[in-house]
């Protein structure tokens, strides 16, 4: 009669017939009646005994079964997961420091912990490497977790993490303020300066906090300051300056070449913010109210004008609201005809946009309005909504219903019964 053998959740695994072997797995099942059963059943005990070492993976594994590679460069346990063999990491716990320590006895990818530091390594194929923390006057820097305890709730511990160098602790990073207990002030010789007080700060504590105001504190003649509480950023390096006197002195930082450059700050006495010039991409010049920069990025921009100009060279001075042409001596001239193709556009002194700003002056080179509304010097009637073109007077323009599309210069919005006069058109 067969057997039927089952896996450990109850399903049917095989069916075992009678006086045969089954070979469906790793390990050889033997059916009733079968002679010389003793030696397969026993080699099954070794294999499990063993976890199927050998430098090859089985053939027929089923999940949950382990295999050992027993190849030199892996020596390792692992297991099937129903897919994949996966490798089993080994840990080795030690009582002395595994830096730099070879093994011939680990695998590449194996850990171990050295209990007395509370540190861990991982083994790189020829010695073991420290994963961390850094701790103890002999090793490098780094950071690690750490606690007090809190003088508020005694025995509660407050976490924080440490810039370690050394023995010395240079910066304590926490979430909230607090005093620390005075069996552990002299932990921080270099972070706090009123070992009294023995205060730490919400943020990061860096050299030189006033264990009393957590601020920054003066530490060279030359003002430099590079402790306390990190409340804001900057791309500074270091600041100088007499910095107290607010009004009228400029507050210097250095960029990373060694030269100073004034940064922005507002006057005590005039509340007016002194130029800025840091030389990272922009400047600000109070006494010109001017803003300059290589480029600007963003999601909208306004103005309080309302016209995108251009400068042309003129062959004169115009004012605002003449109306010129492409021609003359220069590039561009005053009309003297009705409906001139040529039409350039209409000076403009206040545009929003300003384009080849550097080509020269207003006198030289005045702005074009291309776009928006402008003010137009005008003559004859005129309704809103009406098409302006250039008249044959110098520098006016005048209505007109039937012309060419290039001798338009826009569309009035404004009237004008009769006579010259002054408004405002939307350049199209």
């Amino acid at each position: 009669m067969a057997y039927i053998l089952n896996k450990t959740n109850g399903e049917v695994f095989v069916i075992v017939q009678d006086a045969s072997i089954d070979q469906t797995s790793d390990l050889k099942f033997l059916g009733r009646n079968y002679a010389g059963y003793g030696e397969f059943q026993n080699e099954n005990f070794i294999k499990l005994l063993e976890n199927f070492s050998n430098t090859t993976a089985p053939t027929k594994a089923i999940t949950g079964q382990t295999w050992y590679d027993s190849s030199s460069e892996n020596r390792r346990l692992n297991v099937y997961n129903g897919n994949v063999w996966k490798e089993i990491a080994n840990i080795e716990i030690s009582n002395t420091d595994l830096t730099g320590i070879g093994n011939s006895d680990a695998s590449l990818g194996d850990l171990g912990y050295y209990s007395p530091a509370e540190q861990l390594f991982a083994y790189n194929g020829t010695e073991y490497v420290l994963i961390g923390p850094l701790i103890g006057a002999d090793k490098l820097a780094g950071w690690r977790g750490d606690y007090e305890q809190s003088t508020i709730e005694p025995g509660t511990p407050i976490y924080n993490i440490k810039a370690v160098i050394g023995s010395e602790v240079f910066a304590v990073v926490s979430n909230q303020e607090y005093i620390v207990n005075a069996d552990t002030s002299n932990a921080y010789p270099l972070l706090i300066q009123n070992t009294t007080t023995s205060k730490l700060y919400k943020g990061i504590t860096l050299v030189g906090a006033n264990s009393s105001t957590g601020v920054s504190v003066s530490v060279s003649a030359s003002n430099t300051y590079t402790g306390g509480t990190v409340l804001w950023g900057s791309a500074a390096h270091s600041i100088s300056s007499n910095y107290s006197n607010k009004s009228g002195s400029n507050v210097y930082a250095e960029k990373n070449d060694n030269v100073y450059r004034p940064v922005a700050f507002v006057s005590t006495a005039s509340g007016n913010a002194a130029e800025i010039n840091i030389d990272y991409g922009f400047t600000y010049n109070a006494s010109t109210n001017y803003v300059k920069a290589t480029r600007f990025e963003g999601l909208a921009t306004s103005s309080l004008y309302a016209d995108l100009a251009e400068r042309y060279e003129a062959d004169a001075i115009y004012e605002l609201g003449t109306v010129l042409i492409i021609g003359g001596e220069k590039e561009v001239t005053v009309t003297t005809t009705f409906a001139d193709t040529r039409v350039a556009g209409i000076v403009s002194k206040n545009p929003a946009y300003m384009m080849n700003s550097a080509a020269g002056t207003d006198e030289t080179h005045p702005y074009i309005a291309l776009k928006g509304r402008v003010p137009c010097k005008v003559q004859g009637y005129i309704n809103k909504g009406d098409l302006i073109v250039t008249s044959s007077t110098p520098g006016y323009g005048i209505a007109a219903s039937n012309v060419f599309g290039g001798a338009i210069i826009g569309k009035a919005l404004g009237s004008q019964s009769e006579g010259f006069g002054i408004i405002e058109v939307l350049v199209v």
